[in-house]
């Protein structure tokens, strides 16, 4: 008696028959992998568990036999159950050694967007991130070639494999490895870069034109160089300093370093943070703070300045607004007839002025009206400290 689990067609193999059934053993290509297929009939005996060990030994198959499927498979054929394509026996394949790499730690300046975290708004002014590094920072590390693995065919010949190859990135400008490690550390501070097949630390970042929608906001540790505009609304951060060969809009320029550009005309919108000396030729209707000197060539017309150096215009006028400088005042000509009141102050620290303001509004607070003899006696202290950061300071207007 027999019972069929599958098809009636001839299984494909080596083709072994006896009275009973007939066996087909087929071995892939590579001598990796066994399969079996049994096919009773109705006179005869079923084959035993010995025949068919008897006939996987005469294919020379003798390694990777699964024993529990090899169980089952001379359990079901003794009771005259058809099997088709059962995999007895399977090698060991060979592994491979992975290639070696370069693992990049450094994170972006701004978090790459992901279809999940995309909404209907889109902000066109972000379209780039910087890999930003300081000096001392890791940048990653090279991970290793892996050793291959050999494996063994189920005729239980070794089949060698091959280790990881060398990895092509070549390693660049400003970037040391840590001695006896596989570290990779910046020796500057600017930006990771790669360009074909090596990588480097960059601390100038170059705009060949304008700032503008193609290439966003900047936000970088080196210096930033723009050989051309930079357009409204365009914002640029650099740790090391700032160079425009053109004009700037109404934007928010900050460095720590040095800021050098043509003009600006901030239409009472722009913004610009200096931890260095700023050289311009004019600027109209912007906010600047400044740790050091601004030095103008032509004009400064209607702008909001904070200075612990010296404002300095070469060749014209300082013309509306305010300007407040530490370390002096020196323009050609100073306010107009038939401009707004142009206010300047000189011998301060801005700092200080915007703690007097904080001083004067609490004792403003306590003298109107004083509460008691303890918030009366706190009026005549804070007034003291008043009149005496006041009594350092010259002011005029004109």
């Amino acid at each position: 008696m027999s019972a069929e689990v599958s098809g009636s067609n001839k299984p494909a193999g080596n083709e072994f028959k006896k009275l009973g059934y007939s066996i087909y053993l087929r071995i892939t290509e590579d001598k990796f992998d066994c399969y079996c297929s049994y096919v009773p009939t109705d006179k005869g005996t079923m084959i035993s568990r010995i025949e068919l060990a008897n006939l996987l030994a005469q294919y020379n198959v003798k390694f990777g036999i699964n024993q529990e499927t090899f169980e089952d498979f001379a359990v079901k054929a003794a009771a005259g159950i058809k099997l088709v394509d059962v995999l007895l026996a399977s090698g060991a394949r060979p592994i491979n050694g992975s290639d070696e790499y370069l693992d990049i730690t450094v994170k972006p300046t701004a978090p790459i967007p992901t279809a999940e975290s995309l909404t209907d708004t889109i902000d066109m002014y972000n379209v780039q991130t910087f890999l930003n590094v300081s000096a001392g920072d890791e940048i990653g590390k090279i991970v290793p070639a892996g050793i291959g693995t050999p494996g063994q065919n189920i005729t239980g010949v070794p089949v060698p494999a091959q280790d990881g190859k060398p990895m092509k990135t070549i390693i660049g400008r400003n970037i040391n490895k840590v001695e006896n490690s596989d570290v990779l550390i910046a020796a500057t501070t600017g930006k990771l870069c790669q360009l074909g097949d090596e990588i480097s630390v960059e601390d100038v970042y170059v705009v060949k034109g304008d700032v503008n929608f193609r290439v966003g906001h900047i936000d970088f540790l080196g210096v930033v160089d723009v050989k051309g505009n930079v357009n409204d609304n365009f914002n640029i951060t650099a740790k090391k300093g700032i160079k425009i060969s053109e004009n700037i809009g109404a934007c928010s320029i900050k460095s720590d370093g040095d800021i050098t550009f043509c003009g600006m005309d901030g239409a009472c919108r722009g913004k610009i943070f200096c931890g260095g000396t700023l050289r311009a030729n004019f600027i109209h209707d912007a906010y600047i703070e400044s740790a050091g000197d601004i030095i103008i060539g032509v004009e400064l017309h209607n702008c909001h300045i904070r200075t612990l150096g010296k404002v300095i215009v070469d060749k014209g006028s300082i013309i509306g607004g305010t300007c407040i400088a530490l370390g002096g005042i020196e323009s050609k000509m100073l306010g107009s007839i038939q401009h707004a009141k142009t206010v300047l102050r000189v011998g301060d620290d801005y700092n200080d002025l915007i703690e007097l303001e904080k001083l004067d509004k609490e004792l403003a607070e306590l003298e109107n009206p004083p509460r008691d003899a303890r918030d009366l006696n706190a009026a005549m202290e804070l007034r003291k400290e008043i009149l005496n950061r006041s009594k350092r300071a010259l002011a005029f207007s004109v």
